[in-house]
């Protein structure tokens, strides 16, 4: 017998277990609730305050109140299929089916809630690791009045040029080009949760990963209300979503926070 084993006969002996190693479980990063004063839910930096707050889990099996599925065309390209929409072991899924030919047919959540002004949305989501396909998570009211994280699961997409970005963009509001930032996403964003964050307020976006601001802009920022969009899609356009996928495209939500104002 080694010493090794020598030793821990004896301890074990004597009532004394050795020690096994423990995996180590990832710290979950995500953004601190505000504090709710007065009625208001104040940001970590007093930036806004806002009256509403609602929260989504999809733990229940079926789509929750406040949130619809979407059923429309976008030209000739793609269209919203409510079959597309699916809850199921504890996520939203948006799906876009693998093998097809244009129109192709793809995912969305909106909220019922149309007349947003203003908010700290949160959530919680695995990236589509397929090519292909474009993951949202934004305002929007119209092409000129939008903020939002996008992914684009292709590498090879003329945008991406070769290495997978999350995109943070505010649509153009006055006619001299949109705003926007590529950055590199946080670790493992297709096998892992991870929380996307965007604080839209009055002149002023900010964009969050895992509870840690990675931009700001005040240009192009949105000043109309309207509703929360979350989707995955694509239109077979090289220079943005690229696709469609060759094999089924899956973004999962796992949750959604939205502190918010209406008008």
């Amino acid at each position: 017998m080694t010493l090794a084993r020598t030793l821990a006969a004896a301890l074990f002996g004597l009532g004394f277990a050795t020690a096994t190693p423990v995996a180590s479980t990832p710290v979950l990063k995500r953004s601190p609730p505000p504090p709710h004063e007065n009625g208001k839910y104040i940001l970590e930096d007093r930036q806004a305050e806002f009256d509403n707050h609602i929260s989504w889990d999809f733990q229940s099996g079926s789509l929750p109140h406040g949130l619809s599925r979407s059923q429309y065309p976008v030209g000739q390209t793609h269209r919203y299929a409510p079959e597309n929409v699916v809850v199921r072991d504890g996520y939203l899924e948006l799906l876009v089916p693998g093998g097809q030919s244009q129109p192709i047919s793809c995912g969305e959540v909106v909220t019922d809630e149309r007349n947003i002004l203003y908010a700290s949305v949160r959530t919680v989501a695995i990236l589509t690791e397929t090519p292909g396909v474009c993951n949202g998570m934004f305002f929007f009211e119209s092409d000129n009045q939008e903020t939002d994280i996008e992914w684009l699961s292709d590498p090879e997409s003329i945008s991406n040029g070769g290495t997978r970005k999350l995109w943070l963009t505010n649509q153009d509001t006055d006619g001299n080009g949109k705003t926007y930032l590529a950055i590199d996403p946080p670790s493992d964003p297709t096998s892992t949760e991870h929380e996307y964050r965007i604080d839209w307020t009055e002149g002023l976006v900010r964009w969050f990963v895992d509870g840690q601001q990675v931009w700001e802009t005040t240009d192009d920022v949105p000043s109309v209300p309207g509703p929360w969009v979350f989707n995955n899609w694509s239109n077979g356009d090289k220079g943005w979503s690229a696709g469609p996928p060759a094999q089924d495209a899956v973004f999962k939500i796992q949750s959604i926070e939205m502190y918010y104002n209406t008008v």
